[in-house]
């Protein structure tokens, strides 16, 4: 497709207009045919272009007016700028040629909106000072024409560095300035660099004209014989037209120029006539259009009235719902935590106090018992049902915490194990909520009871430090140790932690003692 493109837009000869025409006549035939829009689009701005480099204005029109109302149906229009910019620049080619002055600046105007790059601005600029040109607006025409000059040294295309050198050098020439001629020859040589026929036909034509208006016979005539020479060649009706006009504007016969200056006038009229109606369709139906926008928005926007509406009206049935579940799921929870902790303290006083009751009970009724002995029992009971109410009692805030926690350890500190506390003191405990230091006591206690149960070990550190404003607290005992398994003991306290958005991480290995760290 790209060669097939290049004979559209840059033909050097007849066949490569017949060929590209070809083309894409039979490819837009399918597209169309197939649903394919974008492919339409593409292929009706090759028609369009081929038939403005014909000469036929009508056609080339037709097709462009064809492509945009493709384009103002699709919902991506707006992503479809550079396109439409490309179709504006089009129609306002053929509008100039036509006199669509305004209609003709308008579009341009538009076509600025849409341009995404130097190239496309200077495009633009270019094809605005030619209207102001083709009006005679010289003024006008040389200050656009500038700005597209300027631009020149972003831009890599040779041929359009070669149109803007030459539109320029026109424009300066019909303002006598002195650099016009060196402008045109200048666009020449970039033209014949890249040997594209028909531009060079146009700057054989343009430098025709120069020589004809200081009335330089020989030059203009040698530059108008060979445009012709290319119109041939390239075989366009167009561009012969044109060719053989500027020969009769040299010729010294009257009634040849009489007859150029009638028939350019009729031919102008009749074509300014027979596009007015294509013009005109496209506005009225591009009026229509933004109605019917219009009142599609306003649909639209009734139905996102009313989604959003209904969305939010579900949201909250769904949170209320929801709520209801969460808070039932909660109640369920917490009443089998209660039963848990019921169950765990009953079973704790059957196997540590009934058992040694019943035990001294039959002592006492089967035998006689020294008092010192029955003494002792009796300590031993005592002492394990105050453990019990400890461990599962809620602690006394008016109580220093730091007395709580050193009677804690003190309670483990006997002639098989020693517990070492550090920096206890370094923990400002009354700016943390009651909560916090409740289920610190709550983990080191169930640490302490895991110990002495099922460790042995004979020593045992806590350490308790402040780290970027984090409580960090490390247990380690030099205990057995064993394979990490976390039965009822470690996953209460993790679960404790996890509540008030804690971390707690559990070390331990066979022989190798018992770790954790507790991050606050």
């Amino acid at each position: 497709m790209r060669y097939y493109m290049r004979l559209a837009l840059k033909p050097q000869n007849a066949q490569d207009l017949i060929s590209s025409e070809t083309y894409f006549n039979r490819h837009y035939k399918r597209a169309s045919s197939q649903g394919e829009v974008t492919k339409t689009i593409t292929y009706l701005y090759y028609k369009a272009s081929i038939a403005y480099k014909k000469g036929e204005y009508d056609e080339s029109e037709e097709f462009a007016v064809k492509a945009l109302g493709l384009i103002d149906k699709r919902s991506d229009a707006a992503h479809m700028s550079s396109t439409r910019m490309s179709f504006y620049n089009l129609l306002g080619l053929m509008y100039t040629e036509q006199k669509h002055k305004t209609k003709t600046i308008e579009l341009y105007t538009n076509a600025f909106k849409m341009a995404q790059s130097p190239s496309d601005s200077a495009t633009i600029y270019n094809n605005l000072s030619l209207v102001y040109r083709k009006f005679n607006d010289l003024d006008n025409a040389q200050n656009v024409i500038r700005k597209a000059y300027n631009l020149i040294p972003k831009l890599s295309d040779t041929l359009t560095q070669a149109l803007i050198i030459d539109n320029y050098g026109v424009i300066s020439s019909k303002l006598n300035n002195a650099n016009g001629l060196d402008l045109m020859r200048r666009a020449l040589e970039l033209r014949k660099g890249v040997s594209d026929t028909s531009t060079i036909y146009t700057s054989y034509s343009h430098l025709a004209e120069y020589y004809t208006r200081l009335n330089n016979e020989v030059v203009a005539k040698n530059y108008a014989l060979r445009a012709l020479e290319l119109a041939a060649h390239i075989n366009s009706d167009a561009y012969k037209n044109n060719a053989l006009g500027l020969l009769v504007n040299l010729s010294e016969d009257p009634y040849a120029r009489a007859y150029k200056k009638l028939n350019d006038s009729i031919y102008t009229a009749e074509k300014e006539s027979s596009n007015q109606y294509a013009l005109l369709k496209y506005d009225n139906s591009e009026y229509k259009r933004k109605v019917l926008e219009s009142e599609l928005e306003n649909e639209k926007h009734k139905a996102r009235t009313i989604y959003a509406v209904l969305t939010a009206s579900f949201i909250t049935l769904l949170s209320v719902l929801l709520y209801f579940i969460l808070k039932s799921k909660y109640k369920k929870e917490t009443l089998q935590q209660v039963f848990n902790t019921e169950s765990r303290i009953s079973k704790q006083i059957h196997d540590e106090v009934a058992n040694d009751v019943y035990q001294t009970m039959c002592k006492l009724e089967n035998q006689q018992v020294h008092r010192d002995t029955l003494l002792n029992d009796l300590h031993d009971l005592y002492y394990k049902t105050r453990d019990i109410s400890k461990k599962h009692s809620v602690l006394n805030t008016d109580y220093p915490f730091t007395d709580h926690l050193d009677e804690l350890i003190e309670s483990f500190n006997d002639g098989d194990t020693s517990v070492i506390v550090k920096g206890l003191s370094e923990i400002n405990w009354d700016l943390m909520p009651q909560l916090h230091r409740s289920t610190i006591y709550k983990v080191l206690q169930e640490l302490l009871i895991n110990m002495k149960k099922h460790s042995s070990a004979s020593l045992v550190v806590i350490m308790f430090s402040k780290i970027n404003k984090k409580t960090q607290i490390n247990y380690s005992d030099n205990g057995s140790g064993s394979v990490l398994k976390k039965g009822m003991g470690l996953q209460n306290t993790e679960n404790r932690i996890q509540s008030i958005n804690g971390s707690i991480t559990f070390d331990t290995n066979p022989e190798k003692g018992f770790k954790a760290q507790i991050i606050l």
